[in-house]
């Protein structure tokens, strides 16, 4: 279920009714995907909302959120581009992965929604020609700066990088820095709507 009250009210994120059937039917075929073949965990389902949209479009509470194009590295099943894709779709998404199961459920829901601002990749990041985007996020992969060295050749001039971090995000910055000694952070925390404490950070790098 989409909970646009939940989008309302944590992220002053207003749908309108279209991109809401958009993301219905995402939820259709997404779960039934998941059914025979695993996205997330089964658990998550119970949560796909509030623990998967949700932090997906968490996205907007960061003031510099005003790209033309984005490239998700290592999309997974979807998180963010997928959403992003359906709730922003003057927006151009590349959905990069290099495993063949995600890449065929994200052509397989490109083409159920009819998402023509969506572009799935399927390559490992540093082997693709630089993409030139606004901005590189990524959601659930790996360490601040092995995914910032792979990706950086993506960022166009003013290019931005962005990374969703749960907890214990701490050390990795400070390993950044060791290399890049300029590097800053900005830091926005944010919780999931669970009943249980759960916090979340969007890390934005600042060279």
């Amino acid at each position: 279920m989409i909970k646009t009250d939940i989008l309302k009210k944590n992220l002053n994120l207003t749908i309108n009714s279209k991109i809401e059937k958009q993301l219905l039917n995402w939820e259709k075929f997404f779960l039934e995907y998941n059914s025979h073949t695993n996205l997330i965990s089964k658990n998550d389902t119970e949560v796909l909302f509030e623990k998967h949209v949700f932090d997906s479009l968490s996205i907007v509470i960061w003031s510099g959120f005003k790209a033309h194009t984005i490239l998700d590295v290592g999309s997974g099943g979807g998180f963010p581009s997928v959403i992003l894709a359906i709730c922003f779709p003057y927006i151009k998404i590349f959905a990069l992965d290099s495993r063949i199961k995600k890449i065929n459920f994200l052509n397989h829901i490109k083409e159920k929604l009819k998402l023509d601002n969506l572009e799935v990749i399927y390559s490992r990041v540093e082997e693709l020609d630089s993409l030139g985007v606004d901005l590189v996020v990524s959601r659930a992969v790996g360490k601040t700066l092995d995914i910032y060295e792979l990706s950086k050749k993506h960022l166009n001039a003013k290019g931005q990088f962005l990374i969703y971090k749960a907890k214990n995000y701490e050390a990795e910055l400070e390993t950044f820095k060791k290399k890049y000694k300029n590097a800053q952070f900005e830091i926005i925390p944010y919780k999931l709507p669970l009943k249980e404490n759960y916090n979340r950070n969007l890390i934005i790098l600042k060279l």
